[in-house]
């Protein structure tokens, strides 16, 4: 029945190895909850437990004095065999860390280990919140911009920490809010393209983080028969004004890092100091979350100013856009004690980029030629470098585009084809282009 020791079972012979269970019951608290089985031997076979008149409650009070906050399991004495075993049942803590015998613990497979001082650190974080933002400030050189608004509000001007950190012109107390922002050359946080910091208050630093990012990221442009063509980021602004706004809202001011912006070749990560509240899940937050605020009170200014809704969707409107722009759903983890958000670069097929004006140039880059001659036109590069970059574009959006009719696009195709750099896969409706060979010919 009992036979194999795991994560979350635990067998003892007797009561005789209280301290063990004690240990062993804090360990499960700490992690998953678990349950320990007092009255087995280790191969699983009865031992044949007799039940004192005092044991239960002798044991009780050992567990009452020896772990902080105290633990109350649930406790059921069966028979079993020849004798009786007790089944010790505890779920996971509330508040974490728990302590048994001035030593935090956690279960790690079959063994108890003890927590080290940045797994407690991170534990305090995250279940014993500092409720900070309400500390009095003095002399808060306030945004006119932001006062004013909040005054229109009807808003009561408090002089607190989260005033400073949200209204202020300048923030020079408070270097762990500085944002910043970074565009690193490949993949990794080695080589610098581009940075900058922002120290001005974080109602403001929203919209400085999504300037320095548009600078940094493509710009694509859809021609549709509507008149005017359909711009498509990279990565959607909506999602990346909520990761930012989440940051800035909800991280740990406690903390002495910075949230950073880090801006890859082919991704985008927000990491923001703190860990999620315990009632989130990184699971889950594809779907609707409820709001749960580390800072009340920066909430509430971000809410009456008009920049949050505050009712837990910002996660939801993160993974929509994604949807929406064609990007890959963001991904949700927690590293060193940060949270991070992290977004891959749209699929949509890009007809232009930011780093070639909407008015295609008079040249075809590298990738469509090696060199270009004097038997292919203007037109006809134009043409090519519209269908590089959007396979799938289709007559009316070529001529859109090259400034000619439908019917000259469809000269310069043919011509192309007979030259057997141009071809075309699949159907009309469905297929797409596909340059077959530079155009050196």
């Amino acid at each position: 029945m009992y036979n194999k020791e795991s994560e979350t079972l635990e067998l003892k012979t007797s009561f005789g190895e209280w301290k063990e269970i004690i240990i062993t019951l804090c360990s499960f608290a700490n992690h998953k909850g678990g349950k320990v089985i007092v009255g087995i031997n280790d191969d699983g076979s009865p031992a044949n437990l007799e039940i004192g008149k005092n044991t239960i409650e002798d044991f009780v009070n050992k567990l009452k004095n020896n772990t902080d906050p105290t633990l109350y399991p649930s406790i059921n004495i069966k028979t079993h065999a020849l004798g009786e075993i007790v089944e010790i049942e505890i779920h996971p803590s509330d508040y974490k860390p728990v302590f048994a015998f001035e030593r935090a613990w956690i279960r790690v497979g079959k063994s108890n280990i003890k927590l080290s001082s940045e797994k407690i650190r991170e534990f305090i974080l995250r279940y014993e919140p500092v409720d900070f933002d309400n500390r009095n400030i003095e002399n808060i050189d306030y945004s006119p911009k932001w006062k004013n608004k909040l005054n229109a509000k009807g808003y009561l001007f408090k002089n607190n920490l989260a005033e400073y950190l949200c209204l202020s012109k300048v923030n020079i107390e408070y270097p762990q809010a500085v944002v910043k922002a970074a565009r690193f050359k490949g993949r990794e946080p080695v080589t610098f393209i581009d940075t900058d910091n922002f120290d001005m208050g974080i109602l403001d630093i929203t919209d400085q983080t999504i300037n320095f990012i548009k600078k940094n990221i493509k710009l694509s442009y859809l021609i549709t028969e509507k008149a005017e063509r359909q711009e498509i980021w990279e990565y959607p602004l909506v999602a990346l004004r909520e990761a930012i706004i989440n940051a800035l809202v909800h991280r740990d001011y406690t903390d002495p890092g910075n949230i950073q912006i880090r801006i890859f070749d082919n991704f985008l990560e927000i990491w923001s100091p703190g860990l999620l509240p315990k009632e989130l899940n990184l699971n889950t937050l594809n779907k609707n979350s409820r709001s749960i605020p580390r800072n009340k009170n920066i909430l509430n200014i971000f809410h009456l100013a008009g920049e949050i809704e505050n009712w837990g969707t910002g996660f939801a409107r993160i993974n929509n856009a994604c949807e929406e722009n064609n990007n890959p759903s963001p991904e949700y983890r927690e590293e060193t004690g940060a949270f991070i958000i992290k977004l891959k670069p749209s699929l949509q097929t890009q007809i232009t980029t930011n780093k070639v004006t909407d008015k295609v140039t008079d040249k075809v880059t590298d990738k469509v030629t090696d060199k270009v001659t004097d038997k292919v036109t203007d037109n006809q590069e134009k043409l090519l470098k519209i269908i590089q970059n959007n396979p799938k574009t289709t007559t009316a959006q070529l001529a859109d585009a090259v400034g000619i009719s439908q019917r000259k696009i469809k000269e310069n195709i043919k011509k192309l084809k007979d030259a057997n750099i141009l071809e075309r896969i699949g159907n009309e409706k469905s297929g797409y282009w596909q340059i077959i060979r530079p155009l050196n010919y």
